[in-house]
C-alpha cells in the first residue's frame, strides 16, 4: 500500500508539472484576471520558503484568546501536533504522507485528493508541484465537534523574497457538523507569497461553517483556492473577512451533487493605501431544489483596489434553484476604484435567480443626521461603515469571533468604537 501511494502521489505531481509546460501564465488577456495586479504574483521573484522554527508566544498571539476551541497549527505548510490539542475521537489530521501510507486512510486520500480541483488553473497546478506535505483532515460520520476548530498557518521568516505552498484537504461526514476558523500568518518582512489549494468534501446532511481571517503584513501576497463539494441536504457557509495583506486572491468554487443543498457565501473586505483584494467565486447549481446566497461588502480606501467576479451556473437539469447574489461596495477615496462583475448563466426555466452591484459613498443625509445629535464625525461614519457591513457580520455564529471581526473593523476604519451588533 505504501509504494502504491507514493507512486500515485507521485503521478499527480507529474501530471501538473506537464500541465504547467502548456498552461499560459496567468494575464490581462485572460477575463478572470484581467484586473488582478499579476506583479505581486510573478514567480522569479521568489525562492522556495524554508522552514524554522517559531515559539508558542508567537502562536498563542494568532489565535482568539477569549475562545474555548481546538487548535489545529501548521507551520511553513507542515502540521505540527506540538502547538495542537483537539479532540481525536471527533478529528483526524493526518499528512498526506501518513494518509497515504496508511491502510485505513489510504482509499479515503486517493480517492479524495486532487479529485475538485480545476486542472485549468495555473496556480493550482503550481500549488499541486510544489506542495512538500498537505493535510488531511477528517471529520467522521454522525459526528457533532462540540467545539470551534481554530486554523492557524504560518509561515516563518525568510531571509529572502519567498513562496510557499500549502495544500490542505477536508473530510466532513454524512450527519456531522463541524465550525472552523482559518487564518494564514506570514511573519517574514520580505515581500512573501502563499498559495494555498483547499479541498473540502461535505457528506449527506452535513453542517460546514468556514470562516477566513485575512489581515496578513502589508509585504504579504496570498492566492486562496478552495474548492467545495456537497452531497444532499447538506449545508455549507464560507465568510471571508479581508483586512491585511498586499494583493489578496480569493478564488472561491462550490459544486452540487445532489439536492435540496444550501450555499452561503460572504465576506468583508476593507483596505486601504496599496492593497488589492480579488474575490472570484463560483456555484455550480447541477440538481434540482438547490440554493445559494451570497453577499459581499467592500470598503476602500486611499488607493486600494477590490475585485469581485462571482458566477453562478445553473445546469438544465437543476429546476427549482433559488440563488441570489449580490456585491456592494463604498469608495472612501478618488483614488480608490473596484471592478465588480456579478453574473448569472441560467439554462433552466423553474428557477428564482437575482443578482446585483453598487458602488457609491457614504450617504450624506445620514451622515448629517447624526452629527445632529452630537456624534463626532469620524465616529459617525465608522458607524455608517459598520452598518454597512452587519448583513454579513450578523451570520457569524461564534461570539468570540464576532468581537475579534468587531475590534478589526474599528482598527481598520481607526476609530476606538466597541462595535457590537
Amino acid at each position: 500500500m505504501n509504494i502504491l501511494s507514493n507512486i500515485d502521489i507521485k503521478k499527480i505531481k507529474t501530471e501538473a508539472q506537464a500541465a504547467l509546460q502548456v498552461l499560459p501564465f496567468p494575464n490581462k488577456k485572460n477575463e478572470d484576471w484581467k484586473y488582478t495586479q499579476i506583479s505581486a504574483f510573478m514567480l522569479e521573484k521568489y525562492t522556495l520558503a524554508e522552514s524554522h522554527g517559531v515559539s508558542k508566544e508567537i502562536i498563542d498571539s494568532y489565535l482568539i484568546k477569549e475562545l474555548n476551541s481546538y487548535k489545529i497549527v501548521f507551520i511553513d505548510g507542515v502540521f505540527s501536533p506540538d502547538f495542537s490539542h483537539y479532540s481525536e475521537n471527533e478529528i483526524t489530521v493526518l499528512p498526506f504522507s501518513k494518509a497515504a501510507a496508511d491502510e485505513k486512510w489510504a482509499s479515503i486520500f486517493l480517492e479524495k485528493f486532487n479529485s475538485l480541483t480545476d486542472k485549468n488553473r495555473y496556480f493550482t497546478e503550481l500549488n499541486t508541484v510544489f506542495f512538500q506535505e498537505g493535510n488531511l483532515i477528517y471529520i467522521p460520520e454522525n459526528k457533532s465537534v462540540g467545539k470551534p476548530v481554530e486554523l492557524l498557518y504560518l509561515n516563518t521568516s525568510q531571509d529572502d523574497e519567498a513562496m510557499q505552498s500549502i495544500r490542505t484537504l477536508f473530510v466532513v461526514g454524512k450527519n456531522s457538523q463541524v465550525s472552523m476558523t482559518v487564518q494564514i500568518q506570514t511573519l517574514s518582512a520580505k515581500e512573501f507569497l502563499t498559495n494555498k489549494v483547499t479541498e473540502i468534501f461535505i457528506g449527506e446532511n452535513a453542517h460546514f461553517r468556514l470562516y477566513k481571517i485575512q489581515d496578513d503584513t502589508h509585504t504579504a501576497n496570498l492566492i486562496d483556492t478552495v474548492f467545495v463539494q456537497q452531497q444532499a441536504n447538506s449545508e455549507a457557509f464560507v465568510h471571508t473577512f479581508s483586512f491585511g495583506g498586499k494583493t489578496t486572491r480569493n478564488e472561491l468554487s462550490f459544486d452540487h451533487q445532489g439536492e435540496n443543498i444550501n450555499s452561503t457565501l460572504k465576506g468583508i473586505t476593507i483596505i486601504g493605501e496599496g492593497q488589492e483584494v480579488g474575490n472570484h467565486t463560483i456555484v455550480q447549481h447541477n440538481q434540482p431544489n438547490c440554493e445559494s446566497h451570497e453577499l459581499y461588502r467592500g470598503i476602500y480606501n486611499g488607493t486600494a483596489h477590490g475585485i469581485f467576479n462571482g458566477q453562478i451556473k445553473v445546469h438544465e437539469i437543476a429546476q427549482k434553484t433559488n440563488a441570489f447574489q449580490q456585491n456592494n461596495n463604498l469608495l472612501l477615496s478618488d483614488r480608490a476604484r473596484i471592478d465588480t462583475k456579478p453574473q448569472l448563466e441560467i439554462f433552466a426555466d423553474d428557477v428564482k435567480c437575482s443578482h446585483g452591484c453598487t458602488v457609491g459613498q457614504l450617504n450624506d443625509d445620514a451622515l448629517f443626521y447624526m452629527k445632529q445629535r452630537g456624534i463626532h464625525e469620524k465616529e459617525a461614519k465608522a458607524l455608517l461603515m459598520y452598518a454597512f457591513c452587519s448583513d454579513v457580520i450578523e451570520t457569524v455564529t461564534i461570539p468570540e469571533l464576532k468581537d475579534k471581526v468587531n475590534r478589526m473593523i474599528a482598527q481598520k476604519l481607526n476609530v476606538e468604537i466597541d462595535f457590537e451588533f
